[in-house]
């Protein structure tokens, strides 16, 4: 300690100055990097959520004692109790996603609600409740329900049916067909006397999905030419990569889909063919007895005459008619065609070239392979010369990329240390500031100034000034402190020789 503060008298004011200046910026690096160090990681709360849903979660977190970090929309909080706020905010109904639901009616005063008041609270939370299941749809960022129920009247003689319409947001892409479908009678039929083709589905940035009114959502579908296509080609990189191998295949395909709505009525007579229409039979039958005549004559008057006695007459009669009423064979047909029909099919499939062994230059694929192919894929789209398809495949070699180099992981040591960079960080640099001052600042200022002292002790000391036996052990820094004190004459003439010895050594 000595030693030190005798350093620090003998040093002059600009070496203090700088001594003092790293000492300060030593110790403000290291409030820095101690700080960085003692900070606890912060890890992603939620993110995507609306100004007042954002506004809920932070003031819960300010409740409990928590210091989150908001990074443009996303909410950051410690690691450490990042898994345990959630808990905390969804047993609190946190975050909040889109409208309110049901929670509306538990804020209803009984006594100073009219019903009129009761039917709109309903009705915004049965929106709320729908708005919160679409957004339980994978890739829906944000949804929106409005629900329209005409006023009933005692005197309207017939009652419009209620609508809606479903305003949805994704994350990326656009909204699928199959989704708005099972979107549409979601909220169809969670309202009573609603029909299907009374909900819109509307995608925020691609527009109308299923318009209200469709008569049939199914058409509407299966008509929609981007998800067939999408599906088609799937379907056919699916097959051609089992033979190819994965990525040598590209196919696109493109569909001229039929818009046109046509009823036709057709009613077929052949005049060639009869048709029993139906049989009639009718069957009479009638029989007669009797006596013979009793007209008088000359025997009849005889005692023994034939006129004494009757003669016996009888006769009967049979009668079947059959009527068959036949008419000509008729056909009557009735087709409606629906728009969505596909008029032609375009498919364009591109195989790469078969890869040289050893760095050879790629070798182009057989005729008979392309056929093969071709066969293919004309089986797998349904292929109709007569409806004018084109299919072509051809074989050409790809582009290669160059590979972008990446390191290959690791255990042991390197996997440590990817986990712990930041840790390994917070030790080394300090350790480095640490060393850099005190091997570039504090040694040659230190090393300087005792170079100085020792030079100055060794150019000289008056024989007048006696050491004692037990001075022999000083350092010549102190004998020099010493000089100094007890003969200011002296020491000054020795620091201008010292001086002057310095500038003509230099």
């Amino acid at each position: 300690m000595f030693k030190l503060a005798s350093v620090w008298n003998e040093m002059s004011l600009s070496r203090k100055a700088i001594l003092v200046g790293v000492l300060v910026a030593t110790l403000i690096v290291f409030s820095a990097v101690m700080n960085m160090a003692t900070k606890p990681r912060m890890a992603f709360l939620y993110g995507g959520l609306d100004a007042s849903a954002s506004g809920d979660v932070l003031s819960a977190l300010e409740t409990m004692d928590v210091d989150p970090e908001v990074r443009g929309d996303a909410i950051y909080v410690p690691e450490n109790r990042r898994d345990s706020l959630r808990m905390a905010l969804a047993r609190q109904g946190l975050p909040q996603q889109g409208q309110p639901g049901f929670e509306l009616l538990d804020e209803l005063n009984g006594f100073a609600t009219t019903s009129e008041m009761f039917d709109a609270a309903y009705w915004r939370a049965k929106e709320g409740e729908l708005a919160r299941t679409l957004l339980a749809t994978p890739g829906v960022k944000s949804a929106r329900v409005h629900i329209a129920v005409p006023k009933s009247s005692s005197f309207a003689r017939r009652r419009r049916p209620p609508t809606a319409s479903a305003t949805i947001t994704m994350s990326r892409g656009r909204l699928d067909m199959q989704q708005a479908m099972a979107m549409r009678y979601l909220i169809a039929l969670a309202i009573p006397d609603m029909d299907a083709e009374q909900v819109g589905i509307f995608d925020s940035i691609n527009g109308v999905i299923l318009k209200p009114g469709a008569g049939d959502p199914i058409v509407d579908a299966e008509g929609d030419s981007l998800d067939r296509e999408t599906r088609l080609e799937a379907n056919l990189i699916n097959l051609l990569e089992a033979r190819v191998g994965p990525g040598n295949a590209r196919v696109t395909v493109s569909l001229d889909i039929d818009r046109e709505r046509e009823t036709v009525s057709e009613r077929i007579l052949d005049p060639e063919s009869r048709v029993m229409m139906g049989r009639e039979t009718t069957d009479m039958q009638q029989s007669e007895s009797g006596s013979g005549s009793n007209a008088v004559t000359v025997a009849s008057n005889l005692p023994e005459g034939d006129g004494a006695g009757g003669t016996q007459s009888n006769s009967s009669r049979s009668e079947t008619n059959e009527t068959t009423r036949f008419d000509i064979s008729e056909v009557n047909r009735q087709r409606e065609k629906m728009p969505g029909a596909i008029a032609r099919v375009h498919v364009a499939a591109l195989i790469n070239d078969v890869p040289g062994a050893d760095g050879a230059e790629p070798t182009p694929r057989t005729e008979a392979e392309l056929q093969s192919i071709r066969d293919l894929v004309t089986a797998a789209v349904g292929f109709d010369e007569a409806r004018g398809d084109i299919v072509t495949v051809k074989s050409m070699p790809f582009h290669e990329y160059e590979p972008v180099e990446t390191p290959e992981e690791s255990g042991g040591i390197m996997l440590w240390l990817q986990q712990n960079v930041m840790s390994v960080l917070q030790i080394v640099i300090p350790a480095i500031v640490v060393i850099i001052l005190g091997m570039f600042v504090l040694k040659p200022v230190l090393t300087q100034d005792i170079s100085g002292a020792t030079a100055i002790a060794e150019v000289g000391m008056p024989e007048d000034i006696g050491v004692e036996a037990g001075m022999i052990s000083r350092t010549p820094l102190e004998e020099l402190r010493d000089l100094s004190t007890s003969d200011k004459e002296k020491t000054a003439t020795l620091l201008k020789e010292w001086l002057g010895e310095t500038e003509r050594a230099a």
